[in-house]
């Protein structure tokens, strides 16, 4: 039975997605003050969930490392950048030790490193293999709607860009099989999920910041559904910290650099839609 935590939630922040007429999200929050809250009521076995919704960013961080990316090393993960940067270190999640052991594999065969697209493919195989297993429902069921909506993005981007190239992650499914050989414009997925009219009308929309928003309006009511009949629990926490996580995405464009944050976001929007791929962290 799931362990209740009804002063934590009672003390979480309550974030809505719209603030009045804007197309903005609330933000009186710390996206890392509300990690930190959770980890320090809930049991040890609940915040390995929460370590679990956050590590896209240790992936994130891990192939920055790996190839040597000049960005910004992300915070919020559970590895920290010492640990990573020892790459001997076996002591890490069982998906990043496998996912080290086949960069350093095959490096030692090729005297290269792999295509970073197809290893960072391969790490989110890895990750989602792990996620989608879960016993925790939220991390379970969130996993599997991320990687559906990240694939079908990316076969969009195909289909307009008149590319083959295959990006998906995972083709186990009946949703991947309909992104791969259904020819319809919606790939037959309107039989298949309820959020696809929302999402065809999301991608198909041509501004960009608006096609954006609306991906994320989508996610945040979809953590909604997921919780639906949860109360106290774990879950329900994991839902709010996640609805911070997409919150703290926008928050920084009302902020006093936010025009030039908004432009590169713009920019960064454009290149993601030419080079769309499903390992694109949220």
């Amino acid at each position: 039975m799931a362990r209740n935590y009804p002063y934590l939630i009672a003390g979480l922040p309550e974030l809505s997605f719209l603030s009045g007429d804007s197309q903005t999200l609330t933000h009186d929050f710390d996206f890392l003050n509300i990690r930190d809250s959770i980890l320090e009521e809930v049991s040890a076995k609940d915040a390995l969930h929460v370590y679990d919704l956050l590590s896209d960013i240790d992936n994130y961080n891990l192939i920055t490392l790996i190839y040597g990316k000049k960005r910004q090393w992300k915070n919020g993960g559970q590895i920290e950048e010492q640990t990573l940067t020892d790459l001997k270190n076996r002591d890490l999640p069982a998906y990043l030790a496998a996912f080290i052991t086949y960069i350093e594999e095959y490096e030692n065969e090729n005297k290269a490193k792999p295509n970073e697209l197809a290893a960072e493919r391969y790490l989110y195989e890895l990750w989602y293999d792990k996620l989608e297993a879960s016993k925790n429902k939220f991390i379970a069921q969130w996993f599997r709607f991320d990687r559906e909506i990240r694939n079908i993005k990316a076969a969009y981007a195909g289909r307009q860009l008149e590319t083959s190239d295959n990006r998906l992650i995972k083709e186990d499914d009946d949703i991947t099989q309909s992104l791969l050989k259904n020819t319809s414009p919606d790939f037959g997925l309107s039989k298949e999920t309820d959020y696809a009219p929302e999402l065809f009308r999301a991608l198909e929309t041509d501004n960009l910041l608006e096609r954006e928003i609306n991906l994320d309006k989508l996610r945040w009511n979809q953590i909604d559904e997921i919780n639906t009949f949860e109360y106290f629990t774990i879950d329900v926490a994991l839902g709010v910290l996640q609805k911070a996580r997409i919150a703290n995405r926008w928050k920084a464009l009302e902020l006093e650099k936010g025009k030039k944050i908004f432009d590169e976001l713009i920019a960064g929007l454009k290149q993601t839609a030419e080079n769309e791929t499903p390992a694109t962290a949220l």
